[in-house]
């Protein structure tokens, strides 16, 4: 699910899914490089762990931010920021 909004400072993007979540241990190190939640899964799949650090490297580049929003029940939803005038200079 995605939802998109604004005020006079900002504009938002949200991505939600309804998977398996992540575990609260895992929360804080998603952004790392290489950070895998399942190592098992990823094998399986591909994948290197490389892509959230580098999606929330480019926004914080463009001057914004990428988190992860605190939902109740399953799932994960990720927010991204940006301003609405844009990045200065």
């Amino acid at each position: 699910v995605m939802s998109a909004g604004a005020d006079r400072e900002r504009v938002w993007l949200e991505v939600a899914d309804n998977g398996i979540g992540i575990p609260d241990g895992d929360r804080e190190r998603i952004f790392e490089r290489f950070y895998r939640v399942d190592k098992a899964r990823s094998r399986e799949s591909g994948g290197t762990g490389l892509g959230l650090s580098i999606a929330q490297e480019i926004i914080r580049q463009h001057e914004g931010s990428l988190s992860l929003v605190e939902r109740p029940g399953p799932g994960t939803t990720l927010r991204m920021e940006l301003k609405r005038e844009g990045p200065k200079g």
